[in-house]
């Protein structure tokens, strides 16, 4: 009786076992062993046979060593539960599939020539894959660090616009000596994996993209843009055109570098154009539309009547930009006209420096005997004319130098000696001195980063101003020379009879009127209209009544905003502490119409000072021995105002093919 209980008590397991079985099939789990293990563990229990068809709760599975035999070991990777790596295929299943089955089934579809391989065959691939596993993770961390070092030190090498091969044969070996110096051999021997310069110059390359990338998907937002372009001849002889923009972004305008094109020399202003439109449209997908403002200096190149460049942008644009002539450009003529009295001494003055700049020896004399003296300065300074401030330093040192010149010339026997001994000509040359200086800081104040129109405009106005003050302090009857110190200096040293005086002062008054009408000439009122009727911008706090808003011409809605903007104190605090153009973009949200009138009043440049400075860096890296050099990218890299992301460049492979 008890035998048959037994029996069926066992009966009636396998029943149950089965059942479960068929489950797991149709789950897609098969495990005999399981069947088994749950049977004999079953005949442990009571003698009460009492089925449970819950479901069991799902546990986490731990990896068995016995695994092993089917090629498979614990995965060495960060996970939360135990997941099995395949030996041969380093695949990495999921936890559910530590079971003998689903393992077995792996080796036996995926290799299933190696179903009879011994089980030290897959001990030997565990040490295997163990030991390449650590390899690849330091491989990987040092070669990570070293492609960031290359990236920085071709940015930096970029940026000091230096040689390419200066990484190696200079930045490379320093970091060695140091780091030997201070650490040891093994820590300078991971330096080595730094790329050489070959890689620097594609390192280069990629930053260049990168930045451009970065510069153009802003640009490509549809944001509204202002351009200055200029173009010179590079030590090579090639003809080059820069080109700058500025944009609005986040807070505030932001200046940078936008392209460099190759001219051929033959190109008319036609070409010049369709290059542009090719480069700015048909690569940068760039619309015209959103170009508010374009500036350029006054060359025939672009904008003269033969060239049409200036009018071609500006019909492309459907006249929605306005075209400045660069300040700094009219400044420049309008400081060439010279009586011709005064013209001679200027002549006379770069005779001698030529005379002594142009042989080493001379140079060599003038140095050495300077020096013996114990002079400020012990060289002269060459005269050319597209230098902006040329006029005013060469004459500087010139008189500063005068007595020194006076002997060296003397001792040189040249007849350029007697000009010195004339002390008409010297106070002229002291004149000369101080009114080139003068204009040297109004040039000054017309250049600089995100300077705007109304800055610029007061300098000219207030200079020209200036002017007529000076003329009508040498009018009077007790004429002053306070505005010229050197002038004042000399006469007051020297004893100059009052009938020269009086010719020189007419000679002063002369230029000085002169230089009032090319002032005028260039910079007229009525271009300046515009900002006199949007006085509002520049402050917008002087207008708190209601009679002087109204004065002002605006729509009701701007009235409202600008009533509203000037009597709020704390955007007052604002205004006084931001830049005009970083108050504008500030205010956007909540005075929308006020501050996109603003902005566009604003957002145009006013000089090409910035492609001047391009054409600077080009000198440095184009140089005699560099001749042939396509600067394009190193160009780039030096005058982006962008910042790198490493992050993504760091993502790029470490050599592309």
């Amino acid at each position: 009786m008890d035998h048959f209980f037994i029996k069926r008590k066992r009966n009636s397991e396998v029943k149950y076992t089965e059942a479960c079985s068929s489950s797991s099939v149709e789950c897609g789990i098969v495990n005999s062993d399981n069947i088994e293990k749950n049977t004999d563990s079953n005949l442990q229990t009571s003698t009460s046979f009492e089925p449970h068809f819950k479901k069991k709760k799902v546990s986490a599975r731990r990896y068995n060593e016995d695994y092993l035999k089917y090629g498979f070991i614990k995965c060495e990777k960060p996970f939360e539960n135990d997941r099995p790596q395949c030996v041969i295929c380093n695949n990495i299943l999921a936890n559910e599939s530590l079971k003998p089955s689903k393992l077995k089934r792996h080796l036996e579809t995926q290799h299933a020539e190696l179903i009879d391989k011994p089980l030290e065959y897959f001990q030997r691939k565990k040490k295997d894959i163990k030991l390449s596993t650590q390899f690849l993770s330091c491989s990987t961390t040092v070669s990570e660090k070293a492609l960031l070092s290359s990236y920085l030190v071709a940015y930096r090498v970029a940026k000091e616009k230096i040689a390419n091969t200066a990484a190696e044969k200079i930045i490379l070996p320093a970091c060695l000596d140091m780091v030997r110096t201070i650490f040891d051999d093994k820590s300078a021997d991971k330096l080595k994996t730094i790329p050489n310069d070959n890689t620097v110059s594609l390192r280069i390359c990629t930053i260049a993209e990168h930045l451009e990338t970065m510069l153009i998907t802003r640009l490509q937002s549809g944001i509204d843009f202002a351009i200055q372009l200029d173009e010179s001849t590079d030590i090579g002889s090639c003809t080059t055109l820069l080109v700058y923009v500025r944009y609005a972004w986040q807070d505030d305008f932001m200046e940078d570098f936008l392209c460099f094109l190759n001219l051929t020399s033959h190109l008319s202003g036609l070409d010049i154009f369709t290059e542009l439109e090719r480069c700015i449209v048909g690569q940068y997908k760039l619309n015209w539309k959103n170009c508010k403002g374009i500036t350029s200096d006054g060359t025939a190149t672009i904008t003269g009547k033969h060239s049409r460049v200036i009018k071609k942008l500006l019909e492309v644009t459907n006249n929605g930009a306005v075209w400045n002539h660069c300040f700094i450009h009219r400044e420049g003529l309008a400081s060439r006209e010279i009586p011709q009295n005064l013209m001679e001494v200027l002549k006379n003055a770069v005779k001698v420096v030529n005379f002594i700049k142009g042989s080493s020896l001379n140079s060599r004399l003038l140095e050495t005997f300077c020096s013996e003296i114990g002079t400020n300065h012990t060289h002269l300074l060459y005269h050319t004319k597209v230098r902006w401030l040329s006029q005013g330093k060469i004459l500087s040192r010139v008189y500063e130098l005068r007595n020194e010149i006076h002997f060296f010339l003397i001792e040189k026997k040249s007849h350029l000696a007697n000009i010195f001994e004339d002390d008409i000509w010297v106070t002229k040359l002291a004149y000369l001195t101080d009114i080139f200086s003068i204009l040297n800081e109004l040039s000054l104040k017309l250049q600089g980063k995100n300077s705007d129109v109304f800055q610029h405009v007061e300098s000219i106005h207030g200079f020209r101003k200036t002017l007529l003050l000076w003329q009508v302090r040498l009018k009077s009857n007790r004429p002053s020379y306070y505005m010229f110190p050197r002038f004042l200096q000399h006469i007051e040293e020297n004893i100059i009879n009052e009938n020269i005086l009086k010719e020189i002062k007419l000679e002063i008054l002369l230029h000085l009127t002169s230089l009032s009408q090319t002032f005028n000439h260039f910079f007229p009122e009525e271009k300046f209209e515009t900002l006199r009727e949007n006085s509002w911008v520049k402050d917008p706090f002087a207008f708190r009544n209601l009679e002087s808003i109204i004065e002002l011409n605006l729509v009701p809605e701007e009235e409202n905003e600008l009533l509203q903007l000037s009597s709020s104190y704390t955007l007052k605090n604002d205004y006084e502490t931001l830049s005009l153009s970083a108050f504008w973009m500030k205010v956007k949200e909540d005075f929308p119409l006020l501050s996109r009138k603003s902005v566009l009043l604003l957002l145009p440049f006013t000089a090409t000072s910035l492609c001047e400075l391009g054409f600077s860096i080009l000198t440095q890296l184009k140089t005699k021995e560099r001749n042939g050099l396509n600067c394009a990218a190193a160009m780039r890299v030096a005058l982006s105002s962008c910042v790198p992301d490493w992050n993504e460049l760091m993502n790029r492979q470490a050599h592309p093919s």
